[in-house]
């Protein structure tokens, strides 16, 4: 007896998986936010920003996430950063994309 593939009785068995292939294939990123304008800092004053980390490869590339309450130390860009440091990140400096002067400003403690 040979089998015969258009018998309903014979299954292959090669087609039912049920398990997920291993590892199950990463989402890909989503797609880069455009680019920021330049950015004049005002020193020793509060912002409101967004930012993302643009990392190629980061679990949080591309992500956009808000600070509410930022500060821009001297106003010099050495000294501003946000640095992506969330659970599993890359620990690189973010791309800061906006910011906007709170007003009225904080009261100093």
């Amino acid at each position: 007896m040979t089998e015969d593939s258009s018998d309903p009785d014979i299954t292959d068995s090669t087609t039912d998986v049920t398990e997920p292939a291993w590892p199950p294939p990463a989402d890909p990123p989503p797609p880069p936010p455009p680019a920021p304008d330049p950015i004049t800092w005002e020193p020793q004053t509060w912002y409101s920003i967004t930012f993302a980390c643009l990392t190629p490869g980061c679990s949080q590339q591309n992500i956009v996430k808000a600070a509410p309450m930022f500060y821009s130390n001297n106003g010099q860009l050495k000294f501003i950063r946000v640095v992506c440091a969330a659970d599993g990140c890359c620990g690189k400096d973010c791309t800061i994309l906006t910011a906007q002067k709170l007003d009225p400003q904080p009261i100093e403690e």
